[in-house]
């Protein structure tokens, strides 16, 4: 007898999926994990009176420190499509606001225009277990940028990565990072003495130290009168580049704020980074604990592949046979006419980058709009086989 309730389909894959959560264990629970959390927004008053302010949260566990990084704008929702910010747009708000600043601390500028003035197309985590993965996608006028940040079991710095996928020529490429090393001096009207102390240099407040990024791949910020070991300020905080050819970094210690600079060939397509927030710690202790791991942060930055799990497993070809199949069935074609037609869609737009054996990895925008819809895709496979089943009972 053939099924002819094409509905039944559903209940019964829901309650196949619904077993085989129950068979996840405490021993499978993930190591690394990241989680965002909704919206927070909140009306502006004053000049900004109409405007809406809305931050989104991130939160990373995966060692002794507890990172958390927001994406923060403002907008008019009587103006689709443009945003503002006040100090940043890409703030570390954990373990502390001071160091890398929770107001903004990562700036990224493609022929001269920051992404932070593009709305942000997706802001995602896109694994965890054996690390934990967070993508931030703008869809810049000259290029798709994504910045990736991940976090390794054990380890006490934050990852990131900085990917271009240009859709224009690309003339400039620079990265600026800001932070307030152990305490807000200014704001409490205090005078502090900053100090960055690289490979090659100590820099001290108020000078300008600017090299290849070779020669100071990393920078460890202080402030020797708010040390933790004199009883004042909240700790140093400190950052690993990994050397691109070609690329320079400038440290400008101010009296407050620290500004690091970085310009990079325009050539340049992804640019990684370490960050540590090292809340807690000495100076002494600090300095030591970033130099005594700086060469094997580096390895690790040099050789990790940090393509998700879910698409190096993506089996595109399994995706086509699953959609031909559907196309055979008059009842399955029927009961999923509208989610073949979408993967139809994306399979003829994307789906090349994804076939195995090309040598390529798939661009920003190829795999963030795989991302937003892989749970789907992998369904839709056990859904045509249990429609092919019910329908040859």
């Amino acid at each position: 007898m053939k099924m002819r309730h094409p509905a039944l389909c559903t209940t019964v894959f829901a309650s196949f999926l619904l077993a085989a959560c129950c068979l996840v264990t405490a021993a499978e629970l993930p190591s690394a994990i990241v989680s965002v959390d909704a919206p927070r927004d909140r009306e502006l008053t004053g000049e900004r009176a109409g405007q809406i302010g809305r931050e989104i949260h991130a939160n990373f566990g995966f060692g002794p420190i507890t990172y958390a990084v927001a994406h923060k704008f403002r907008f008019d929702p009587n103006v689709p499509g443009k945003i503002d910010w006040s100090e940043g747009y890409l703030g570390m708000t954990r373990p502390t606001s001071a160091n890398w600043y929770g107001g903004g601390f990562l700036f990224v500028t493609v022929n001269g225009h920051d992404i932070g003035l593009d709305p942000i197309s997706s802001m995602v985590g896109v694994e965890r277990g054996d690390r934990a993965i967070l993508d931030m996608v703008w869809h810049d006028p000259s290029a798709n940028v994504r910045v990736r940040f991940f976090g390794l079991p054990g380890e006490n710095w934050l990852g990131c990565e900085v990917e271009l996928e240009p859709t224009a020529e690309i003339t400039s490429f620079g990265i600026r990072l800001a932070c307030y090393p152990s305490f807000f001096t200014g704001w409490h009207k205090r005078d502090g003495a900053r100090r960055i102390k690289t490979p090659s240099a100590l820099v001290e407040q108020g000078a300008v130290e600017e090299g290849a990024v070779a020669d100071h791949y990393y920078g460890i910020y202080y402030d020797e009168i708010f040390d933790v070991a004199l009883g004042e300020g909240e700790g140093p905080c400190a950052m690993l580049m990994l050397p691109v050819e070609g690329a320079t970094i400038k440290f400008a210690p101010g009296s407050y704020a620290v500004g690091t600079h970085v310009t990079l060939p325009p050539e340049t397509r992804t640019v990684r980074f370490a960050f540590w927030d090292l809340k807690g710690m000495t100076n002494a202790d600090a300095i030591a604990n970033v130099e005594g791991q700086a060469a094997s942060v580096r390895q690790t930055l040099e050789e990790i592949d940090l393509t998700p799990r879910t698409i190096q497993e993506f089996d595109v070809a399994a995706v086509r046979e699953s959609v031909q199949r559907a196309l055979d069935s008059p009842q399955a074609h029927e009961a999923l006419a509208d989610r073949v037609a979408d993967i139809q869609a994306w399979l003829a737009t994307s789906g090349e980058q994804f076939d195995a054996g090309t040598g390529e990895k798939p661009g920003v925008e190829a795999q963030e709009r795989l991302l937003r819809s892989i749970d789907d895709y992998n369904s839709f496979k056990w859904e045509v086989k249990l429609m092919e089943l019910i329908y040859e009972l």
